[in-house]
C-alpha cells in the first residue's frame, strides 16, 4: 500500500479510507469515501495570466537560497482579486469512489454519491451521485434516476454504522432505501463516533 501525504487540515469522515496519493489543499472527506491509488487532490496552482507561472513571484522562500533573491518577498495581495488564481479547498462528499490516478483542481467540490473514473482530471464540481471520466472530467451518466437521487440524498444514510445497516439488501436499492426509511422512522440514531482531522500546512 503506498503511503497518502496529506496537507491540511482535512476533515475525514468515519469508514473512509486511502490507498495512496496527495491531498493537499482539502477541507473535507466525508463518510464511506473510496479513494484509490496515485490521487493527487488540491495541489497548488500556478498563475496564468502574470508575467510568468513560477512561483518566485510570490514564494520568497522558495527562492531565497540565492543571493539574487534576497529582495524577493511575497506578492500575492492579502484580499485575491477576480480572477486570481489561488482557488479555495476541494471538498468531498460522502460515499464517494475515486478511482486509481484521478486528479481534483483546487475549488472543486466532489457532491455525495458521485463517482470519479481512473485517471481523469477534474476541474469543476461533480454533481451528486454523477459518474464522470476524461480529461477534463465529462459527466458519463448518473448512478441512479433522479427520483433515487432524490431520495438517498434525502436519507443521507452515511450518518449511520455499519452495524445499524446490517440486513440491508444493498444490492437492490429500492427495497433498500424502503428499509432505511422504516429505520430512520422509527428512530435510529445516527452514527457519533469519532474522525479524524489531519493538520499539516497546505503548499502554495
Amino acid at each position: 500500500m503506498a503511503p497518502t501525504t496529506f496537507a491540511g487540515p482535512t476533515r475525514i469522515g468515519a469508514f473512509s479510507y486511502f490507498v495512496g496519493g496527495t491531498i493537499d489543499h482539502c477541507a473535507s472527506i466525508g463518510r464511506y469515501c473510496s479513494i484509490a491509488a496515485g490521487v493527487r487532490i488540491g495541489e497548488p496552482d500556478h498563475p496564468t495570466d502574470w508575467l510568468s507561472t513560477s512561483p518566485f513571484q510570490y514564494d520568497a522562500a522558495r527562492f531565497g537560497w540565492h543571493t539574487s533573491a534576497d529582495a524577493c518577498a511575497p506578492r500575492v495581495p492579502a484580499r485575491a482579486p477576480q480572477g486570481n488564481f489561488r482557488r479555495g479547498a476541494v471538498t468531498i462528499g460522502n460515499d464517494v469512489w475515486i478511482g486509481a490516478g484521478v486528479v481534483i483542481v483546487r475549488g472543486v467540490t466532489v457532491h455525495d454519491g458521485a463517482v470519479i473514473g481512473a485517471g481523469a482530471v477534474v476541474t469543476r464540481d461533480v454533481a451528486p451521485y454523477a459518474i464522470v471520466g476524461g480529461v477534463p472530467a465529462r459527466e458519463i451518466r448518473s448512478r441512479f434516476d433522479t427520483a433515487t437521487v432524490e431520495q438517498l440524498l434525502e436519507l443521507r444514510w452515511w450518518r449511520f454504522s455499519p452495524n445499524q445497516l446490517d440486513g440491508i439488501t444493498f444490492e437492490d436499492v429500492p427495497a433498500a432505501v424502503r428499509e432505511l426509511r422504516t429505520r430512520i422512522e422509527a428512530g435510529m440514531v445516527p452514527y457519533a463516533g469519532p474522525e479524524e482531522t489531519l493538520t499539516a500546512p497546505p503548499r502554495d
